[in-house]
C-alpha cells in the first residue's frame, strides 16, 4: 500500500479553527500596489540586463570572426 492510499483511508482528525484567522481575503488597490511596484520593477531589470547582454561588446574583433558561428552571421565576400 502507498503513503498516499494509506492517508485517503484514514478518517480525517478535526482540526481546531483559531478565531480571527483567515486564510485569504480580497485586497484593495493600495494594498496590491507594493505588489504591481515590485513586478515592474521587476520586469524592467530583467529588460535592462537582456538590452545589456544584447550590446555588449564582441570578445573577438570583426577580422578574427571570419568562418566562426557567431550571432553577428556569415561575413560577406
Amino acid at each position: 500500500m502507498t503513503r498516499t492510499a494509506d492517508a485517503r483511508s484514514r478518517a480525517p482528525r478535526p482540526t481546531a479553527r483559531l478565531q480571527g484567522y483567515v486564510y485569504r481575503r480580497p485586497l484593495s488597490g493600495p494594498e496590491l500596489l507594493p505588489a504591481i511596484g515590485v513586478g515592474v520593477a521587476t520586469g524592467l531589470v530583467a529588460f535592462y540586463v537582456a538590452r545589456l547582454f544584447l550590446q555588449r561588446t564582441p570578445l573577438l574583433p570583426e577580422e578574427r570572426r571570419v568562418g566562426k558561428h557567431h550571432a553577428s552571421g556569415p561575413r560577406s565576400a
